[in-house]
Order: C-alpha cells, then sequence, then structure tokens
C-alpha cells in the first residue's frame, strides 16, 4: 500500500518549505496531497524515486525569485499533478535554463555517468509568472526518458517548456563524457500566454508535442539540434538525436520581430567554436496556424522578419502549415 502525506501548511513561506522538506527527504516515499489555498513556500522541493505531489486546488508561491527549481524531479517513477506555481520574474545567465524555474526535472551536468530517470508525468499544472523575464518554466534536461506532459497552462516568463541536451562535465565549456538527450517523451495540450516562447525542443529524440494553443509570444517553437550536436555522444552518428519528431496541432499568436518557427541543424559548440550540423530524420510538422500579430512593445519589425526559418536541418515535412494575413 501506498503511504499518503496530507501536510498542513499556512501563511509562512519559510515554516512550510521546511515542513515539505523534510517530508520528501524523511519519509517513506509515496503520495503528497497538499491543501487547498495559496501557500508562501521559500527554497526548493526535491522529489526522488517513487515520489507523487499533487495539489486539491492548490497554489504554491514564491515572494522572491529564487535559483533552485520551486519542484526539482530527480528521480524516476515520479508524479507531479494538480498545482497552480507562482513565481516572479527572474534574470537567468544564458546557460541557466534548468534553474530559476517553477518546475525541472533532469540535470544539466554531471559528475560521472548518471542513471536516467524515467516514467515521469506532469498533469494538470498551471505557471504564472509576473510578466515576461528570461527564466524558463517547465525544463526537461539531461538523462531523462519516458515522460508524459499534459494539459499544462503557462502565463509569463520566457519558454513555457524546454527540453535540452545535459552531459558529463563542469560546464558548457568543459565536457568530460558522454553527452545526454531526452527522448520518448509527450507533451500533449500546452496553453501558452504573454510568454517569450511557447516550447524548445533542444537535441532530442523520439518526440511529440500536439495540441498547442499561445497567443502573445515571440516566438511559437524552436528545433535546435544542440552546440555539440552528436559529438559527444557515446553512438556518435548513431545516437538518434534530431530523430522521430512530430509536432502537430499548434495555433501560434505570433508578436515577435524575428520568426514564429525555427528549425536549424547546426550548432556552434562552447567547447572549441567548431560548426557542426546533424539534418533531421522523419521530422513532421503538421497543421500548425501561426497568427502575426503586432510587435510586442510596439518595436518595429527587424529587417528579414518572416514566420519560418529553416536553415541546413535536411528534409521537414510541413504539412498543412499556414501563415495568416
Amino acid at each position: 500500500m501506498v503511504a499518503e502525506y496530507r501536510p498542513q501548511l499556512d501563511g509562512d513561506g519559510d515554516k512550510n518549505g521546511a515542513l515539505l522538506r523534510g517530508l520528501l527527504s524523511g519519509s517513506e516515499p509515496g503520495r503528497v496531497v497538499l491543501p487547498a489555498g495559496s501557500y508562501p513556500i521559500t527554497g526548493g522541493l526535491i522529489l526522488t524515486d517513487r515520489w507523487a505531489l499533487s495539489g486539491s486546488g492548490t497554489t504554491l508561491w514564491r515572494a522572491e525569485a529564487e535559483e533552485s527549481p520551486l519542484i526539482h524531479v530527480l528521480g524516476s517513477g515520479v508524479s507531479v499533478a494538480d498545482l497552480t506555481l507562482e513565481l516572479p520574474d527572474a534574470s537567468p545567465g544564458p546557460h541557466d535554463g534548468a534553474d530559476w524555474t517553477a518546475v525541472t526535472i533532469g540535470r544539466y551536468f554531471y559528475t560521472e555517468k548518471p542513471e536516467w530517470i524515467e516514467r515521469i508525468t506532469v498533469e494538470r499544472v498551471v505557471v504564472r509568472r509576473t510578466g515576461r523575464c528570461a527564466a524558463n518554466n517547465i525544463t526537461l534536461i539531461g538523462a531523462v526518458r519516458d515522460a508524459l506532459f499534459a494539459d499544462l497552462e503557462v502565463r509569463g516568463g520566457g519558454t513555457a517548456f524546454i527540453a535540452h541536451w545535459g552531459a558529463v562535465g563542469a560546464g558548457v565549456s568543459d565536457i568530460t563524457g558522454h553527452s545526454l538527450h531526452p527522448h520518448h517523451f509527450q507533451v500533449v495540450g500546452l496553453r501558452v500566454y504573454d510568454a517569450f516562447e511557447a516550447f524548445c525542443l533542444s537535441s532530442v529524440h523520439d518526440v511529440e508535442v500536439r495540441d498547442v494553443q499561445c497567443e502573445q509570444v515571440e516566438i511559437g517553437f524552436r528545433l535546435l539540434p544542440g552546440d555539440n550536436t552528436d559529438r559527444y555522444h557515446e553512438r556518435g552518428a548513431d545516437s538518434g538525436i534530431n530523430q522521430r519528431l512530430l509536432i502537430q496541432h499548434c495555433d501560434i499568436g505570433w508578436c515577435g520581430d524575428l520568426y514564429a518557427i525555427r528549425v536549424a541543424g547546426w550548432g556552434r559548440s562552447e567547447v572549441d567554436g567548431a560548426v557542426t550540423t546533424r539534418a533531421y530524420v522523419d521530422l513532421h510538422v503538421r497543421d500548425v496556424t501561426i497568427r502575426p500579430l503586432p510587435v510586442v512593445g510596439g518595436r518595429p519589425p527587424r529587417k528579414g522578419r518572416r514566420p519560418i526559418v529553416v536553415e541546413d536541418a535536411g528534409l521537414v515535412d510541413l504539412d498543412e502549415v499556414h501563415v495568416l494575413p
């Protein structure tokens, strides 16, 4: 029988954070059901193997920006559901996409080859931020596979959902071991409003994203091969990166000054500056509508602004992709 916990929260963010961290680190894994209501929280919550965290009309909110993800999934067999997460704006650095988030699954860099995190579900989660900012909202990164993200809503912030490679090493310019690429995951039902970007897939494979509705986004989505393409993957050219991607049923209310969709097959390594390419194989972008809107902030469109950009990507199947007048 799975253990169930129903902690009581109050108006003290420090107390709430300490209470939940103590429960998650010191108890038998099980199901944590948070009470109805809106509660401040300081610090981050780490979910290791076999934890389930859910709400019942529950909002967790941060008064001030913090580097740690509010919820950080670092184990397998984990679920997060039925929560609203409210965060202030934040200004992370260019390689801090796994931090300052509402939810992060996995890690960017590892000291040694890790075990894979798998069997993850994130469902019926709402993320709200105060306006546009550089911080991602939901990040899937590194050694993660077999995951489902369903019925998500994001308002404000940077990229609503991003999937990104990770690696063994100390940083983007100091990779010492294999790279690790999220795969076999689905994003089904994503609603995004007033954010910089709806979603980004960087150096992944075997992925489906469908039923996306976004309004007032500067970019609808990007598909990228990662800085180092397949140079550090343990199987090299046989890695499967950029293969079997399906993007379908997307409506994009585009207010950016560059592009609504970008599909790129090249990456520039920060290890040595080398530019390499990796073409897409079995990439399908279907039933996508781009609705151009006035550029955010009243800025004039940049020279060369165009709705779709494809660069060194190989064969890309664009089926029923429409740009409205």
